[in-house]
């Protein structure tokens, strides 16, 4: 440095005949540096040139873990010497003087040959690289890489895992073909039906998974106590194990769907899997309800929905409003019925659309079957928007159905007794 060498009185023109002793070896001065200069080259990292001071970065460090945080071990910017307290000897005297290699700088010449050495040493060093290719200067690490590999290795068993899973999902769906006709008789589409089958495909699946995250997990624990296998490390945070997981997810649920739809056909094997509404004829739509219910049922169900339309008298934010709720019997083809009259405004009430409804509790040729019927007739608002509005109004009243259904033995009776008690008041 300039400052070394006036302090030994060394000038300039004496370079490369002018000698000094430092260590108890003599050196020749072949050139003299400016510091301020010497600080603005920078190396490939964005560092100087001069060196690392190791005894301030060891001091840095335990002072980092005496406080609780432990030191860097990725990208990290590091303390070096002041340019004007080194000096520049040749690589092979450092060496004889017990040096040791910190930083390898290789020049190349073409950018190709840059890429293509960074692509070999890459997956053998755990160290940062720095490459320059023209002004620019580009940073390598394998901190935080991941590769994988074998997919194809694994995809068979996938496919014969796939196989077990549709072969064990089919067989569920024919031996619960009972159960399946349940569902399908208290009023569950073939669509709902199809679905249940999935969501217990997707708990399967979910369970699976994590079943097998946690025995990785042991088995890894016991593969650790084994010494020859002491080498090998297992990383159960990594992407490669949410992806291991997504794929057992994904496999047994696309093996869940042609089952699935076998159920739903077992629902109902007909051409039409879905409730179709016929056209209104003018201003009168006629619509049979996809629901029967026995003899014993029928007048409860009858104070059930009455009770439910009554609900809505008044109320002015909703589906619906209703007014004039009337319930009463009447004598059929094949015996005593019952109905419901009352007049609904729909929602959005802003169309005024507004229609008489009468639901019918109609007996049938079988004995003790009972089907619904329901007759709609437009009072006011426009053709187009009654008959879109109204989609709503029939899948309310199909929930209703379902919601009798599931009532409690305890609940249905209450209904029963107040039908039983009108009756009487009425015989009366």
């Amino acid at each position: 440095p300039q400052q070394i060498a006036d302090a030994l009185n060394i000038p300039n023109d004496t370079v490369g005949s002018a000698t000094f002793t430092f260590g108890g070896t003599e050196y020749t001065v072949i050139g003299i540096y400016d510091k301020d200069k010497f600080k603005e080259v920078r190396d490939l990292d964005n560092e100087p040139l001069s060196p690392v001071d190791f005894i301030q970065m060891n001091r840095m460090n335990q002072a980092g873990r005496g406080g609780g945080e432990s030191a860097q071990e990725g990208f990290q910017e590091y303390i070096h010497l002041e340019p004007d307290s080194m000096i520049i000897i040749p690589f092979s005297t450092v060496m004889n003087m017990g040096g040791q290699v910190r930083s390898v700088a290789i020049n190349f010449v073409t950018p190709e040959q840059v890429t293509s050495t960074l692509e070999n040493l890459m997956p053998r060093l755990g160290l940062n690289l720095y490459g320059g290719q023209g002004k620019q200067a580009y940073r390598f690490s394998t901190i935080g890489s991941t590769a994988a590999k074998g997919g194809g290795d694994v995809f068979i068993p996938i496919i014969i895992a796939s196989l077990i899973v549709l072969n064990t999902m089919l067989g569920s769906v024919f031996e619960r073909v009972k159960e399946i006709h349940i569902f399908s008789s208290i009023g569950l589409a073939p669509n709902h039906i199809a679905t249940l089958f999935i969501g217990e495909a997707l708990v399967y699946a979910i369970l699976g998974a994590v079943s097998g995250y946690l025995v990785g997990q042991i088995v890894a624990k016991m593969v650790q106590y084994f010494p020859q296998l002491s080498g090998l490390y297992l990383n159960f945070s990594s992407m490669s194990a949410v992806l291991t997981t997504l794929v057992v997810v994904g496999v047994v649920m696309l093996s869940t769907l042609y089952p699935a739809r076998k159920a739903s056909e077992v629902a109902t094997p007909a051409i039409e899997r879905s409730w179709r509404v016929p056209d209104p004829v003018g201003d009168t739509w006629k619509i049979d309800m996809p629901f029967s219910v026995t003899g014993v049922q029928a007048s409860g169900l009858n104070g059930f929905l009455s009770e439910w339309f009554e609900a809505y008298e008044e109320y002015s934010i909703g589906d619906f409003v209703t007014q004039d709720v009337r319930t009463s019997e009447s004598e059929y083809e094949f015996g005593k019925g019952y109905q419901i009259a009352l007049k609904t405004w729909l929602a959005p009430f802003d169309l005024g659309v507004s229609q008489m409804v009468l639901l019918e509790t109609v007996p049938t040729s079988m004995e003790d079957v009972y089907e619904l019927k329901l007759t709609l007739h437009r009072e006011s608002g426009d053709v187009s928007n009654w008959k879109r509005i109204n989609r709503r109004f029939l899948n309310t009243m199909r929930k209703q159905f379902l919601i009798w259904r599931t009532l409690r033995a305890e609940e249905r009776e209450r209904y029963f007794a107040e039908e039983e008690e009108e009756a009487a008041t009425v015989t009366a």
